[in-house]
C-alpha cells in the first residue's frame, strides 16, 4: 500500500531556520521531520482546544484532571 504525501513550501526567517537548524544537529533528525512534528503538534492542540471550547459552550459536564486520578487510583 502506498503512502502520498503532499508537498507543501513556505518560507521562514533566517532567525527562525538557525533555530530550527540548532534543535536538528541537537536531535539528529532531518528539517522535514521537524517541522511535520511541529505542525502535527499545533493542530492537535488546537483540535483539543476546539473541543474544550465545545464542551464548554454546550455545558457539558467538565471533569476535572484530579477527579480522574482519583476515580482511577492515579494519584502521586
Amino acid at each position: 500500500m502506498a503512502i502520498f504525501m503532499t508537498v507543501i513550501t513556505n518560507r521562514i526567517s533566517n532567525a527562525l531556520d538557525i533555530i530550527l537548524s540548532n534543535v536538528v544537529k541537537e536531535i539528529a533528525r532531518p528539517k522535514g521531520y521537524i517541522i511535520r512534528k511541529a505542525i502535527e503538534s499545533y493542530i492537535e492542540e488546537k483540535a483539543d482546544l476546539l473541543i474544550a471550547v465545545s464542551c464548554v459552550e454546550k455545558r457539558e459536564e467538565v471533569i476535572s484532571l484530579e477527579d480522574i486520578k482519583k476515580k482511577y487510583g492515579l494519584e502521586d
